[in-house]
């Protein structure tokens, strides 16, 4: 006898023959394969933003310092060899240094850069007995100290800038 030809169609057969998956359970499967693609997705990306949070926290807090350094500073005119908050300053420069080193992409230099201009606009130490002996002094000691504000204001629009990049960066 002839071997006789089912008369189900093409795809009837591969089901009757493949056990008969039904289309709930193939919509089970690629919802689970899209919530394990998505988990693992997220996942990888929460430990690169961590990793990331780690390695710019230093930047962070070292622009943190140096704020509140700033505000301290900016309570007097700073005197070369008397303010005794300077020396703090030199230290947070340097930490900004390798800040911007370990993460040239964002700006510290600018801050640096500030708090440099800033250095350079110190009142001398003897400036009282300078402007008490010569008046025509005045207006450049006033320019010294007006400069100083103005370096400490862009220093803080900097620390601003770049604490806020971080952030954005970070954000979870």
């Amino acid at each position: 006898m002839a071997p006789r030809f089912s008369p189900l169609s093409p795809a009837k057969a591969v089901e009757t023959a493949g056990g008969g998956l039904s289309s709930t359970w193939t919509w089970a499967a690629v919802i689970a394969l899209t919530a394990l693609i998505v988990g693992t997705w997220l996942t990888v990306d929460h430990r690169r933003r961590d990793r990331l949070a780690q390695w710019l926290q230093p930047g962070y807090d070292t622009a943190s310092e140096t704020r509140i350094l700033l505000d301290r500073l900016s309570l007097s005119t700073a005197v070369e060899g008397l303010t005794a908050e300077l020396g703090g300053l030199v230290d947070v420069v340097s930490k900004l240094r390798i800040a911007e080193q370990r993460s040239p992409k964002l700006p510290f230099g600018v801050i640096v850069a500030e708090l440099e201009a800033y250095q350079a606009n110190l009142l001398p130490p003897d400036y009282a007995a300078k402007l008490a002996v010569d008046d025509t002094l005045l207006d450049a000691y006033l320019d010294l100290a007006r400069m100083q504000g103005v370096r400490l204001e862009a220093a803080r629009a900097a620390i601003v800038v770049v604490q806020g990049m971080i952030e954005k960066r970070t954000r979870r």
